[in-house]
């Protein structure tokens, strides 16, 4: 499958330091098979939202797979303890447009 990456996950990738963005991106490699990838849950089976923890956990990648499309997209990516949050406030049980 492809991997797109919103804006805001790219802009987010900016401020993190070469060798943290090193390992996002080699994560971010493993979405190209999102159903194989380590440590992913899925948030919301209706309108196929995933996330997956990386770098020990301290970070979580919240995306979205289009199985009509081939294509799986990233739209957030924050620290663990902003992703419970998130998912506490049900952020994410709202979406349901397509690509």
């Amino acid at each position: 499958m492809d991997v797109q990456l919103e804006r805001g996950v790219m802009y987010t990738l900016e401020k993190y330091p070469d060798k943290i963005r090193e390992h996002i991106f080699n994560h971010l490699r493993k979405l190209e098979d999102p159903y194989s990838a380590p440590d992913v849950e899925c948030l919301n089976p209706k309108v196929q939202v995933y996330r997956m923890h990386i770098i020990g956990g301290i970070y979580t990648i919240i995306f979205r797979i289009y199985k009509e499309s081939d294509l799986v997209q990233v739209f957030d990516l924050m620290t663990i303890e902003q992703a419970h949050h998130t998912i506490r406030t049900s952020r994410w049980k709202a979406i349901d447009s397509g690509a």
